[in-house]
């Protein structure tokens, strides 16, 4: 099991990975919704980049897409917590 913490770096290595300027970024910062801060792409591009870095520890078979637009807006914080509940049922 990994815990909130080290999902959290997972998710701000894949903005530092992915986002062109990841500088502006930050856990707090909206990852979709209308106050989201980046691009379809690259929101994407994240959930991928994510879902990757989970299967190298052993989780494997989550559909991260999915699961994210079932909510109207997350920020990145959020998108660790929706993990965290995932990878615990």
């Amino acid at each position: 099991m990994l815990k909130k913490k080290d999902l959290d770096k997972i998710i701000i290595l894949s903005i530092k990975e992915v986002l062109e300027n990841p500088d502006n970024v930050d856990l707090e910062s909206f990852f979709t919704g209308p106050k989201s801060v980046i691009e379809s792409i690259d929101i994407v591009q994240i959930i991928s980049f994510v879902e990757e870095k989970l299967e190298e520890k052993g989780f494997e078979g989550f559909d991260l897409l999915e699961k994210v637009f079932e909510y109207e807006t997350l920020k990145f914080s959020d998108f660790s917590t929706l993990i965290e509940k995932e990878l615990n049922t």
